[in-house]
């Protein structure tokens, strides 16, 4: 075979040359090409070119990411708007009760009521591995209403009933 390229030859620390074939097998690569675009991307700070079923996939986490981020989006205005309308019902009660003395009998928290939750929902809120919830429910209703609270944003326990569902305490 002509080539104009430089022949090169060394030797590799077993551990790397490991990495170096699941380098190759992930990009469909032979040696020779995989370290060429290792040294093209180290000197010339090129990237490297991704296989279609490799784009695909990295295309598809990043498009779950996404639509997890939106969700916690889209939760966090919900609490937002509810925050805020705690607030204007506690201006609008204190302007009453300055003007009347009366009292107000609707409790703010009755605005906070939050859905129930399925497992990966819940994993979400409380920022926690996947399989914790379910690990550590595991232990006891007491235990885990416990332990969510300590891991809730809000400082809300969490229970669950007979459907599977969690729900605040």
């Amino acid at each position: 075979m002509v080539t104009k390229n430089i022949r090169a030859v060394t030797y590799v620390p077993p551990d790397y040359h490991k990495k170096l074939r699941q380098y190759m097998k992930r990009h469909n690569l032979t040696e020779s090409a995989a370290l060429v675009q290792m040294i093209k991307q180290f000197f010339d700070g090129e990237q490297p070119q991704f296989n279609s079923e490799l784009k695909t996939e990295v295309e598809e986490i990043v498009q779950e990411q996404l639509k997890l981020f939106k969700e916690d989006i889209d939760l966090l205005k919900d609490q937002m708007s509810l925050m805020q309308q705690l607030l204007d019902k506690k201006n609008s009660s204190e302007t009453n009760r300055r003007s009347s003395n009366s009292v107000n009998s609707n409790h703010p928290r009755s605005l906070l009521r939050l859905t129930p939750k399925t497992e990966e929902e819940l994993t979400r809120r409380l920022g926690v591995n996947t399989g914790n919830v379910a690990k550590e429910f595991s232990k006891g209703a007491e235990h885990f209403s416990h332990w969510s609270q300590q891991k809730d944003p809000s400082g809300i326990g969490w229970h669950r009933r007979g459907d599977g569902l969690y729900y605040p305490v």
